[in-house]
């Protein structure tokens, strides 16, 4: 894959729990903001005229003070979002404590809203379902996910946890989209441990797979999980000496590939995939141990419990900075929720997976789903890196399916999916599985697949039907490559 070669703008956040003194001003265009709070809803930071503000007390949730400002009048009209927050049936669901709500499209980010903060009755009850109207600076496009956050409790508040079950948001369009949860914010109020107590989730929406009575919910028995990995270099790469590959229980790699897959607690098993930028050699670089660092610091995000899929992910891409270490890679997390039946996935470039099954309108094997690849252009996929022009963890994609028994999922480097056509995979897993055959065997045999196929000058590939559309010139055969490739099959 190729370097990117632009430049992205950086974004700038204010968040809550920092004391202000007077108006606070934008760094890009000098606009003053005031603090807002209280009625329903409010965005935490809002344009205003050019005024002093007091606010040197204390901010205070549980006080509905509220700084009111005029809104120029040139302002361009405000696009208004419908959302519908619903607090699930279990014990303890309900609390007391307001929300932050933040959404972000595909054309940027909204500002910080609170919702549950009414001046009669604050928080969310068990079962309920409030509704709340946004009027959003500007159209944010396809939305990607909504960032939730719980407000600190008052110090008389009890049963502060808050076990969210879905944010359904409509948009500008009338087109409703839901953002499943179903799990715990904050302190879990249950009477066990059965979820995290992180007061943030980023939710992501759901993709229903013609399955339209789909529900996530408690199973009544957990998914069972069989899953296995495989990774191989280059071949000019093993007969260089330096893409030894090597494949553990919970992670290996081979070239600038690497992988993990390991389950974490409260149901959740993590894989991940990520394919380093060879090129980096020129400039005396190894993007091996940039892919390698990221997918051993998900592991240990996932084992550590973190639920949320764009927080592993940024977490990685921390650790990876923070390091100094230096690269890119394209990178793919997936989560599993073995409890509720659902994965959660986030993707930086042309890495990806897709989901082998039935549903209700196909009982016929097939390809209920397929990761899209990500690029600025052909061979130059969105990476993350240590460089100005890498992509941000934020820019993922982010997905949200339903799982059922008999799913089989299949992830791979693009050297699997540059080399074998989808309808190929299809049918070798099927073959595979009819065999009797565990997840081990048949991610054996799609590397073997995508391998023969990469050094076949003569194949029909993904890669050179793309490249010939490209380019406008006839290309024939495989792309050598490293190849990782993950299979879990859901039982």
């Amino acid at each position: 894959m190729a370097l990117r070669g632009f430049c992205t703008g950086l974004k700038t956040t204010l968040r809550r729990g920092r004391a202000f003194r007077g108006p606070v001003t934008s760094a890009f265009s000098g606009t003053e903001f005031a603090l807002l709070q209280g009625h329903n809803p409010q965005p935490l930071l809002r344009p205003c005229c050019a005024r002093q503000l007091d606010l040197t007390g204390p901010v205070s949730f549980a006080a509905h003070a509220q700084a009111l400002a005029e809104t120029s009048a040139s302002d361009p009209a405000p696009s208004v979002y419908r959302i519908e927050v619903v607090t699930g049936d279990v014990r303890g669901a309900g609390t007391q404590a307001p929300a932050i709500v933040t959404l972000y499209g595909e054309s940027g980010g909204s500002s910080d809203y609170v919702v549950g903060n009414e001046q009669d009755e604050n928080g969310f009850e068990r079962g309920s379902s409030k509704k709340y109207e946004l009027s959003v600076e500007k159209d944010l496009g396809v939305l990607k996910r909504i960032h939730v956050e719980q407000c600190e409790p008052s110090v008389t508040d009890t049963g502060s946890g808050w076990f969210l079950d879905k944010i359904e948001v409509t948009g500008p369009d009338g087109q409703a989209v839901v953002f499943p949860c179903h799990s715990w914010i904050g302190k879990n109020d249950a009477g066990d441990i059965s979820g995290p107590v992180s007061n943030q989730r980023n939710l992501i929406p759901c993709e229903r797979l013609d399955l339209p009575a789909i529900q996530f919910q408690d199973l009544e028995q957990p998914l069972k999980v069989q899953a296995s990995a495989i990774a191989v270099p280059h071949p000019e790469k093993v007969h260089g000496g330096i893409g030894k590959a090597v494949n553990k229980k919970k992670t290996g790699w081979g070239g600038e590939d690497a992988y993990f897959c390991t389950t974490g607690p409260h149901g959740i098993l993590g894989m991940g995939i990520a394919d380093g930028v060879y090129q980096w050699r020129e400039k005396g670089i190894d993007a091996g141990e940039f892919s390698r660092l990221l997918m051993h610091t998900a592991l240990e995000a996932v084992e550590e419990g973190q639920p949320d899929v764009l927080k592993v992910m940024q977490a990685a891409a921390s650790r990876v900075t923070a390091a100094g270490t230096q690269g890119s890679s394209t990178c793919c997390i997936v989560l599993i929720d073995t409890l509720h039946g659902r994965l959660a996935s986030a993707n930086v470039g042309d890495s990806g997976f897709m989901i082998l099954g039935v549903t209700n309108n196909n009982p016929k094997p097939h390809v209920k789903f397929r990761t899209p690849q990500q690029e600025h252009q052909f061979g130059c996929p969105y990476q993350l890196g240590h460089h100005q022009a890498a992509d941000p963890p934020e820019d993922a994609m982010l997905t949200a399916l339903p799982l059922i028994a008999g799913d089989v999922i299949v992830m791979g480097s693009d050297g699997l999916f540059d080399n074998v056509a989808d309808e190929t995979i299809l049918s070798e897993v099927q073959a595979q599985i009819t065999a009797g055959k565990r997840a081990s065997i048949i991610a054996q045999r799609l590397c073997a697949v995508a391998f023969n196929n990469s050094v076949d000058k003569d194949a029909l590939t993904p890669y050179c039907v793309a490249a010939t559309e490209a380019f406008d010139m006839v290309y024939s055969g495989g792309k050598k490559d490293d190849i990782t490739v993950l299979v879990a099959h859901i039982q």
